[in-house]
């Protein structure tokens, strides 16, 4: 066992020292304290208060350790171990990992320091098999798994036989005659769930019944992520039955397949692996269940490991799993629901848009406004370097195509002057509309010249996004601060953000634990344009000077772009050719440190990164905290023939259940319920930052009128985009490229 005297030598300090940084009782000097915390970290060394005591007397305490609170069958499963720990005279201390396996990490060291007898665990990380190995076997921890196993530890396990029970319930609905069976799960590198995919898929071969992996779905055990994965589902087949793996899967299902008018069981069937109840009163009717003894379970985990403590030196491990009590002549299955036909109505509402994050989101909840009101809506979809253009010619049509437009914020001015939105202004400030949960800088992005033009659908801003397990390692943080003279932490200004860029480039730090230090999207000039303007803004420049008056070639806008040339010394290729999709595939793969990005992003991010989004994404303010206001609004065309039903749509979106749906698919809202909503804000943690940061942003001010006319927006932009290409693409010299830009935009208005 690792001692202090172990961690002094390698940190090469007295033993005297390392107690004094792990008790707090002296001051020791930040390089110091590096060192030994690096050692502590090298060595696995766990401080054990009551090391004499563990040679001389049991604690008597047990430590559990559960991913969720609100989960129904961990509750009963706690209550068992509970009751069975108290009947034999041990204490239980209880604690929750939310499924963050950085938490659960310090929760097992912390009993482990705690000296406690044993430990029972729900683990969130079975991939992290080395972890326990070096505490919980090196120090000879009894403890029991349940449910969840990490692949070759021998330790005590216990669970349910998912297996038995997923092959046995598919055979069933085969042989009764169901073609089209869908199920899901929680996280597929879980043992339990990976026997449920098994069990799924043997089935299906066995009765050589043909079977699509895409009827698979995974999701993180919360059932907002269910809900979430279940709504994308039904955008390609309603299945006739939907086997789930929990119970809070469940609760998710149920909430997508009601919004969109789905009935259960008439429409499908879902059959959950369930708990047993002598009641139904809080189950969602027409849901069918299997019954597991979950309390029993707990009962035996606790009993299991009391004898592995009062035994050590005798005791074997043991593998036990329990069966739930379902037998096919038991279980009554309805027949078969008939294939699910979306239901087609006569009026059609058309809606251009471009093909983002939110749009997907709001064309799967309209499900419900479709059903209510009778109608159908069209999405059609153009390029966002594509839309601003279709926008324009469709409304000056004599009949146009569309009903509603999609617009970025950006455009609104040119949109207003050209006439190619009809003027909101007395729906938005009418009774029959309440706006006082819109979010004031959202509203205000529909406003020109004191006149509404739009709703916003989409209301964000940039975000600060970085691996928290990087940036939280001690060693890494000891020689940045070596190297820097400043702590490792998110970046204050765009100088800290390039040395920390830098930091984290392979080629220029060996012991850089990523290839690059960060990435730049810019394959869509929108895009690029804006990663420019945020770095202009924060070196005091822009496209105005003090003055109002319109000018690129300002010292301030040299400094700006000198910051972003340097930046592009620490990303993996070309920004003008890099698309955001690609930078979360490099953020996930482990490639980059860290990236700005939108907030209207967050979901595909958090999808691309992993499930467990709060322990591996960090995400904070970005440098110098001027943020761009970016948003998109819904506008009626000039050509809409039923206003009055457009403004019911309208309504309809800003009801406070549909932003909470908006922001589950999507991960923001412009309307402000969501962001104090403690369930969403655990789903999302970036929701407060999100907040605070759409309350700082910069908007963005276009000069529209030229002497000739109506300047549109993406002109200005490729004039800023044009400036980077001519230094970075053609290695001008960044005064001459701003002289360059300069005289370009000022023709534009000539």
């Amino acid at each position: 066992m690792t001692t202090l005297k172990d961690v002094a030598k390698l940190a090469n300090v007295s033993i005297a020292t390392v107690s004094y940084v792990i008790n707090g009782s002296k001051k020791v000097t930040a390089k110091t304290r590096f060192k030994v915390m690096a050692a502590i970290e090298e060595l696995n060394y766990i401080p054990n208060t009551s090391a004499r005591k563990m040679r001389e007397m049991d604690s008597k305490e047990i430590g559990v350790v559960f991913p969720q609170i609100d989960d129904p069958y961990f509750s009963e499963i706690l209550q068992g171990i509970i009751q069975q720990a108290d009947l034999e005279g041990y204490s239980i201390n209880i604690a929750f990992s939310y499924s963050q396996p950085s938490k659960e990490l310090k929760i097992v060291q912390d009993f482990i320091g705690r000296n406690v007898s044993g430990i029972i665990i729900v683990t969130c990380q079975p991939d992290h098999t080395d972890f326990f190995k070096n505490n919980i076997l090196r120090y000879q921890i009894p403890s029991v798994f349940i449910d969840r196993l990490p692949q070759g530890l021998d330790v005590n396990f216990i669970a349910f036989d998912n297996y038995s029970t997923v092959y046995s319930l598919t055979e069933h609905l085969i042989e009764s005659g169901y073609e089209r069976l869908s199920l899901f799960t929680g996280g597929s590198g879980q043992f339990n769930e990976k026997e449920c995919i098994s069990a799924f898929e043997d089935a299906h071969e066995a009765l050589e019944h043909p079977y699509q992996p895409s009827c698979i779905h995974s999701c993180n055990m919360t059932k907002e992520d269910a809900f979430h994965v279940q709504m994308d589902a039904l955008l390609t087949e309603v299945p006739q039955v939907i086997i789930s793996s929990a119970e809070t899967i469940t609760i998710g299902i149920t909430e997508a397949l009601s919004l969109c008018h789905i009935r259960i069981p008439e429409d499908v069937v879902i059959i959950t692996l369930g708990i047993e109840s002598w009641h139904s009163s809080n189950y969602h009717p027409g849901t069918l269940r299997t019954s597991r003894r979950a309390y029993t379970l707990g009962r035996e985990a606790a009993s299991l490991l009391i004898q592995n403590i009062l035994q050590p030196a005798f005791f074997e491990t043991k593998y036990i799993m329990h069966q739930d009590r379902y037998t096919k002549e038991s279980y009554k299955l309805p027949e078969p629901p008939p294939k699910y036909q979306i239901p087609v109505h006569k009026k059609t509402l058309r809606i251009l848009a471009a093909e983002l994050p939110t749009i997907h989101a709001l064309k799967l909840v309209s499900r419900d406004f479709c059903t209510k009101a009778g109608i159908n809506i069209q999405f059609d979809y153009l390029p966002i370097s594509e839309l601003f253009k279709g926008i324009y010619e469709d409304s000056h049509k004599e009949h146009g195509s569309y009903d509603i437009y999609m617009f970025d914020i950006a455009w609104l001015n040119y949109l207003a002057r050209e006439q190619c939105l009809r003027d909101l202004t007395s729906f938005i400030t009418s009774r029959q509309f309440d706006f006082s949960h819109i979010i004031e800088k959202n509203l205000k992005n529909c406003n020109y010249k004191g006149h509404y033009y739009g709703l916003p659908i989409i209301g964000g801003t940039h975000l600060l996004f970085y691996r928290k397990d990087i940036f939280e390692n001690i060693r890494l943080q000891q020689l940045f601060q070596e190297h820097h003279h400043i702590p490792l932490r998110p970046p204050r200004t765009w100088a800290e953000f390039n040395g920390i860029a830098e930091f984290f480039t392979k080629s220029l730090n060996p012991e850089s634990p990523t290839r690059y230090g960060t990435s730049i999207p810019g394959y869509f000039p929108s895009e690029m344009f804006l990663e420019i303007l945020v770095r202009l803004w924060g070196h005091g420049g822009g496209l105005y000077d003090q003055n109002n008056r319109l000018i690129l070639n300002s010292p301030a806008n040299f400094k700006g772009f000198q910051s972003i040339l340097d930046t592009c010394n620490y990303i993996p290729q070309n920004p003008l050719l890099q698309k955001t999709d690609q930078v979360f595939e490099q953020f996930a793969n482990g490639d980059i440190a860290m990236f700005l990005s939108f907030t209207e992003y967050a979901s595909p991010l958090k999808s691309a990164v992993s499930r467990d989004t709060i322990s591996k994404i960090g995400y904070a303010a970005m440098p110098s905290k001027v943020p761009a206001n970016v948003g998109w609004n819904l506008g009626i065309s000039p050509s809409a023939s039923d206003e009055k039903l457009i403004l019911e749509y309208f309504r309809w979106v800003c009801q406070k259940n549909i932003s909470y749906y908006m922001t589950i698919l999507d991960g923001q809202s412009v309307m402000d319920y969501p962001y104090h909503n403690h369930e969403l804000l655990k789903l999302y943690p970036w929701l407060g930052e999100t907040e605070e940061g759409i309350a700082l942003s910069h908007t963005r001010l276009y000069p529209y009128e030229g002497k000739s006319g109506s300047v549109p927006p993406h002109r200005i932009e490729a004039v800023l985009c044009g400036i980077f290409q001519n230094i970075y693409r053609h290695g001008m010299p960044i005064q001459d490229a701003l002289n360059l830009g300069q005289k370009e935009v000022l023709q534009l208005y000539q």
